[in-house]
C-alpha cells in the first residue's frame, strides 16, 4: 500500500511539473508582454504547489516539483540562448524570469503556508527549506562568481571602470559623484553601482545568519567580513581593476541587511504563528546537525 501511495505521489509531481512547464512556455511563445508571461507562470506554480500540499501533506513533494521546474526551465533557457535564431523560440530575458519564478513562487507559497499553519498539518518544512536553499545557492554562486571574475560579465554593473586596484575608502563613489555633478554620467549609474554591490551580498548575510544564528554576533560579523576580503584578494590577482576596498564595505552592509531580513521573517513568524522561523522538527533524525535549519 505504501509503495502504491509513493507511486501515486510521484506521478502527481511529474504530471504537475510537465503541465506547469507546458503552460509557462506556451505563454512565452504566445505573449509578448513579460508581465503577462510572469503572471501566468506565477499562477500555474501557485495552483500546482497548493494541489501538491493538499494531496501529499508533505513539503518534500513541493521540493521535488520545484527542482524539476527549475531544471527543465533552465535547460530550455540554455538551449534557446545557444540556438537563438535557429531555435523555434527567440531568446529574451523573460526566460530568466520564468526560471526565477519556478524557484521563488513555490518557496514563498510553502513559507506562507507554514507560517499561517492552517488546515491539516503538513510535514517536513525545514527539510524543504534547506533543500530549496541549496538550489538557490547553486545558482547564486554561479551567477555572482561569473560577475566577479569574468571581465565581460554584466557591463551595466561596471559602468565605472577603474584603471587599477583601489585601496582608498569611498574613492570610487566620490569619483562618480564628481562626474555626476559635472554632468558626465546620469544619477542612475551611481544607484546601479551601489545597488549591485550591496544587494548582491544580501543572500550571504541571510544564510550566514541562518546557520550561525545561535552563535555569537562577533562570529557572524567576522564571517560577513572575511568572505568579501577573500573575494577582493582573488580579484587583485585575476582582474586587478575590479579590486576595490569599497566593495568590501558595501558587501558588509549588504550582509548586515540580509541578516536583518532573516530577523524580520523570524519576527513575522512569532507574531503570526507563535513559533520561531525554522524551528527544528523533533522527529527529524538529523535535527541536531549544523546543516539542518
Amino acid at each position: 500500500m505504501q509503495k502504491h501511495s509513493n507511486i501515486h505521489i510521484t506521478s502527481l509531481i511529474v504530471f504537475l511539473s510537465i503541465v506547469s512547464i507546458f503552460v509557462q512556455f506556451a505563454a512565452y511563445y504566445v505573449f509578448i508582454s513579460t508581465y503577462a508571461i510572469a503572471g501566468i507562470a506565477c499562477l500555474v506554480t501557485i495552483v500546482s504547489a497548493h494541489i501538491l500540499l493538499e494531496k501529499t501533506l508533505t513539503y518534500e513533494a513541493c521540493f521535488i516539483y520545484t527542482l524539476l521546474l527549475v531544471f527543465l526551465s533552465t535547460v530550455i533557457t540554455i538551449f534557446t540562448y545557444l540556438g537563438n535564431e535557429q531555435y523555434f523560440m527567440p531568446y529574451t530575458d523573460a526566460l530568466l524570469w520564468i526560471v526565477a519564478i519556478n524557484w521563488f513562487i513555490p518557496t514563498m507559497h510553502c513559507l506562507i503556508r507554514n507560517m499561517l499553519d492552517y488546515g491539516v498539518r503538513i510535514e517536513n518544512f525545514n527539510t524543504f527549506y534547506r533543500n530549496n536553499s541549496i538550489i538557490f545557492l547553486f545558482y547564486y554562486i554561479v551567477i555572482v562568481g561569473y560577475g566577479l571574475f569574468s571581465e565581460n560579465a554584466f557591463p551595466w554593473a561596471y559602468t565605472f571602470a577603474a584603471e587599477d586596484a583601489n585601496f582608498t575608502p569611498f574613492w570610487s563613489l566620490a569619483t562618480q559623484i564628481e562626474d555626476y555633478l559635472n554632468h558626465m554620467i546620469p544619477i542612475s549609474d551611481i544607484w546601479i553601482y551601489l545597488a549591485t554591490r550591496i544587494l548582491s551580498f544580501g543572500p550571504i548575510g541571510y544564510y550566514i545568519t541562518v546557520l550561525l544564528r545561535k552563535k555569537s554576533r562577533l562570529l557572524r560579523f567576522l564571517s560577513l567580513l572575511i568572505l568579501p576580503v577573500l573575494i577582493e584578494a582573488l580579484q587583485y590577482f585575476i582582474i586587478p581593476e575590479r579590486c576595490d576596498l569599497d566593495d568590501v564595505i558595501y558587501a558588509v552592509i549588504g550582509g548586515i541587511m540580509g541578516g536583518l531580513f532573516f530577523h524580520f521573517i523570524n519576527l513575522l513568524y512569532r507574531l503570526i504563528s507563535g513559533k520561531s522561523f525554522l524551528t527544528k522538527d523533533s522527529d527529524y533524525r538529523y535535527s541536531h546537525g549544523s546543516l539542518h535549519f
